[in-house]
C-alpha cells in the first residue's frame, strides 16, 4: 500500500527525519537510509520564478549524493517526473536531446523521480533510457519544497540558482528551449507554462501520488475499444477523486 503524502507532513527537521527513517525501513532500505537522510530540510514556500531555488541533495542512479548548489554557474534543468506519468514517456527522451544540443553551453539536465518505490523508475529507465542525472525521492519532500502541483514540472534555474521558469504538465518542450536559449543569451523576457487551475492537484493527495489516476492512460495498447473503455474509466476515477480542483484535481498532466 503506497503511503499517503500526509504521512510526511512536515513539522520540523527532527519531525521529517524521524519518519524518512521509518519510511526506509519500512521499506527494507536500510542502506540508503543515511543517503536520502541526507536531503536538505527546508521550510516550505512556494518556489517561484526569482526565488532561489531550494537546495537538493538525493541520491543518484550510481549510489553518489547530489547536490544542486555544486552546479551552481550553470544552468540547470530540473524535471520532477514519476513512472506512472504518461506525459514523461515523452519529456524525458526530449529533455535528454537538450541536454545534448545545450550541454556544451553549460546547461544541466537533472530529472527527480518522485516514486515511492524507486524500483519503479528504474524499470521506467529501462524502457525509456536517458543519459542526463536522475535522483531519486521516495518521500516526496523535494515535490512538496518546490511545490509541484502537476506532473511532470520543470524548473529552469540560472547560474546564479535563482529560478528563472517553470514548466507544467509536460509538452513543453519548445518553449522550454526557447527560455534556455533566452536565458543563454542574457537578453529577453521567459514565460512560465502553468497547467490550468482547475487541473492542479491541490488537495492532501499531492501530484505525485496520483498514479492510480493515471495507470490506464499508460497502457492503451491493443484494440481500440479496448483503449477507449480504459481512458473512460480513468476520466471516471480522476473526476470522482474530488479535493484537488474543479475538475476533481488529477495528476495535471492531462
Amino acid at each position: 500500500m503506497v503511503p499517503t503524502t500526509g504521512s510526511f507532513c512536515i513539522r520540523s527537521p527532527m519531525h521529517t527525519l524521524s519518519l524518512t527513517r521509518r519510511f526506509l525501513e519500512a521499506r527494507g532500505w536500510r542502506r540508503l537510509g543515511s543517503a536520502f537522510l541526507l536531503l536538505s530540510v527546508v521550510t516550505l514556500h512556494a518556489a517561484d520564478t526569482g526565488q532561489t531555488a531550494p537546495p537538493i541533495q538525493l541520491m543518484d542512479q550510481a549510489g553518489k549524493i547530489f547536490s544542486l548548489e555544486a552546479l551552481k554557474g550553470q544552468v540547470v534543468v530540473v524535471d520532477f517526473w514519476a513512472s506512472w506519468c504518461g506525459p514523461c514517456r515523452k519529456s524525458l527522451p526530449e529533455l535528454d536531446d537538450l541536454q545534448t544540443r545545450f550541454a556544451s553551453q553549460g546547461v544541466k539536465v537533472v530529472g527527480i523521480s518522485l516514486d515511492s518505490d524507486p524500483a519503479l523508475a528504474t524499470a521506467f529507465l529501462e524502457r525509456v533510457p536517458v543519459r542526463f542525472t536522475i535522483l531519486h525521492d521516495p518521500t516526496g519532500q523535494t515535490g512538496e519544497t518546490y511545490s509541484v502541483v502537476a506532473m511532470p514540472t520543470t524548473f529552469l534555474i540560472d547560474r546564479e540558482g535563482h529560478i528563472a521558469a517553470r514548466f507544467e504538465g509536460g509538452a513543453h518542450i519548445q518553449e522550454e528551449r526557447a527560455a534556455v536559449t533566452t536565458l543563454l543569451g542574457g537578453t529577453g523576457a521567459i514565460k512560465d507554462v502553468h497547467v490550468a487551475s482547475g487541473l492542479q492537484a491541490t488537495g492532501a493527495l499531492k501530484a505525485w501520488r496520483r498514479g492510480h489516476l493515471a495507470d490506464p492512460i499508460m497502457n492503451l495498447d491493443g484494440d481500440k475499444l479496448t483503449a477507449m473503455q480504459r481512458e473512460h474509466i480513468h476520466s471516471s476515477k480522476e473526476g470522482a477523486a474530488g479535493s484537488g480542483g474543479a475538475t476533481g484535481g488529477g495528476c495535471g498532466c492531462n
